[in-house]
């Protein structure tokens, strides 16, 4: 039975779909944008909006795993992530999807502090009321070269360099969806919270440092004073600025629910450091 993933046009989703292909397996990619290379590489394309519940039902069909990874830290609207996620959770649920996989955060809860936390705790409670067993990968701060470049032109202060993060490798991410997605338990039901921090936890000042080889007193803003050019880098999109600003902020980056299993001692996957 196929998987389906969503949004399947950004570039984590893109990524988490190309590897299920060399899985072996049928692969749906579900977007509204260019998906036009997994299409090539023998995904299934169906066109339409997350929240565009009759398309995506359609979508779903005799589907086994639907990967929904969801809105994050440079994410414009968290509205948009409580509403989406509920019409991911009824989609599935009328389409008879045997698994759901969801994205999340650290500290994910309705009351949390930052917007984004508040939005991601609304969407896992979608995802647990659901007739359809989920699991829930609260990652921590997933290393991409576009969260970076973010954040050196985000303009945060450099009280934001002491905040503490667990940093994960975008290719650890998608092989901890691939090892749940390939785990066809026959389970009915069930909510599963997962936690994925990186192996090692650095002050955001040390992951920029480590991620440009060039010394720097300050979370963001590349300039003079910070040691870190701004050349070749993409401005971060000021309507997702307000939430990643009160994110990195607020924390926490690492997950310490009693109740969350280890994702990579459950899978037997081993985490490696980010690299520069």
């Amino acid at each position: 039975m196929p998987a389906l993933v969503t949004a399947a046009h950004q570039r984590l989703s893109r990524r988490i779909a190309r590897r299920l292909l060399d899985e072996g397996g049928e692969v749906r990619a579900y977007a509204d944008g260019d998906v036009s290379l997994l299409r090539a590489a023998g995904a299934i394309v169906a066109t339409g909006e997350v929240d565009d519940e009759g398309r995506l039902e359609a979508a779903m069909a005799q589907v086994h795993t639907v990967v929904h990874v969801g809105g994050g830290l440079l994410h414009r609207d968290a509205e948009a992530i409580d509403r989406e996620a509920a019409v991911v959770a009824r989609a599935a649920e009328n389409a008879g999807v045997r698994r759901l996989v969801a994205l999340s955060l650290p500290g994910a809860d309705p009351d949390a502090a930052d917007p984004l936390r508040r939005a991601k705790g609304r969407a896992e409670r979608h995802l647990a009321a659901a007739e359809v067993p989920t699991v829930v990968l609260r990652l921590s701060w997933v290393d991409t070269d576009a969260l970076l470049d973010a954040m050196l032109t985000s303009g945060l202060g450099r009280e934001f360099g002491e905040t503490v993060i667990a940093p994960v490798r975008v290719e650890d991410v998608v092989e901890l969806v691939v090892e749940f997605d390939r785990a066809r338990s026959s389970a009915a039901s069930g909510h599963l919270v997962v936690a994925a921090d990186g192996p090692e936890r650095l002050r955001l000042a040390e992951w920029l440092e480590r991620r440009t080889g060039r010394a720097s007193g300050h979370a963001g803003a590349g300039s003079a004073d910070t040691g870190t050019g701004l050349v070749g880098r993409r401005l971060v999109d000021e309507a997702s600025a307000p939430l990643l600003r009160s994110a990195v902020g607020s924390g926490p980056w690492t997950t310490s629910d009693p109740v969350a299993v280890d994702g990579w001692s459950f899978t037997g996957i081993e985490p490696r450091p980010v690299g520069p």
